[in-house]
């Protein structure tokens, strides 16, 4: 079913209701009827039956007509010339067809509320015929009071909580990206570690080369090589003795030889 054909839903029940009724007072109504009873119990206002079941069915037509010229301009006036509560969030293109829905559904329950007036002032013409306790002059009154109180409650309950703007469903909360270094980070963090694999080893033909991070020998000449101080100009450079008297300890000791004497006898 069209979602204007279920807003309307509210109108044709009232109108199965009042057909219904003015069938069954047309068969069960008396020839003379009394409309308006006083306090004391007599006539005030009488009727024929014919005339009673005009004027309501007249009623009842014209409010048909209403409503569906009320329906048929709520669903073509462009919305800039609705009134409507909150109109920047009803009238906005994405929310048009939520507004006429809901225009047409409160339209529909505003004149079905007429119809049922209508309809309770029949039965009640219907059952107040006679001395019954459904002859008192205050129920007409009652109804109408009734009638009046739902108008008007139901007008404003449409504009203050029918077209009330829904509340925006909560959004979920942003879930954080870990960055390129924290994910690398955390995942080294998660992996076990692996042990280290074990050294080859060397194939023969590197046997005899150093290694790479081992120490090396400075050649003589080079420029890593240490540099021996050179001796200050004018002196001899110091040698060791060896033992014994040979200055480089390869030959025999040689024998004891005086040291010779400047001008004096020498001594034994």
């Amino acid at each position: 079913m069209p979602p204007l054909l279920r807003a309307a839903a509210p109108m044709g029940l009232a109108l199965a209701a009042a057909a219904l009724v003015l069938v069954t007072a047309l068969q069960l109504l008396p020839a003379r009827v009394v409309v308006v009873h006083l306090r004391d119990g007599a006539t005030g206002l009488a009727a024929s039956r014919s005339d009673l079941l005009l004027v309501a069915s007249s009623v009842l037509v014209g409010l048909v007509l209403a409503y569906l010229v009320t329906a048929a301009a709520l669903a073509w006036t462009p919305a800039r010339h609705l009134l409507v509560p909150h109109p920047e969030h009803w009238k906005a293109p994405a929310n048009r067809p939520e507004l006429r829905l809901r225009l047409a559904r409160w339209a529909a329950r505003a004149f079905a509320a007429a119809v049922w007036c209508v309809v309770a002032l029949v039965v009640l013409a219907l059952a107040g015929q006679g001395d019954g306790p459904l002859a008192a002059w205050w129920l007409p009154l009652l109804v109408s009071g009734a009638y009046l109180l739902v108008v008007l409650g139901g007008a404003a309950w449409a504009f203050g909580v029918g077209f009330a703007v829904p509340a925006a469903p909560p959004r979920a909360a942003p879930v954080a990206r870990p960055t390129p270094g924290a994910g690398a980070a955390s995942g080294l963090a998660a992996t076990p570690a692996r042990p280290a694999p074990a050294p080859r080893a060397a194939p023969a033909a590197t046997a005899g080369k150093p290694a790479p991070g081992a120490a090396r020998t400075p050649r003589p000449g080079s420029a890593t090589a240490p540099r021996t101080p050179s001796p200050a100009p004018g002196r001899r450079p110091a040698t060791r003795r060896g033992a014994g008297g040979d200055p480089d300890g390869k030959g025999p000791p040689r024998p004891y030889q005086p040291r010779p004497t400047r001008g004096g006898p020498s001594r034994g």
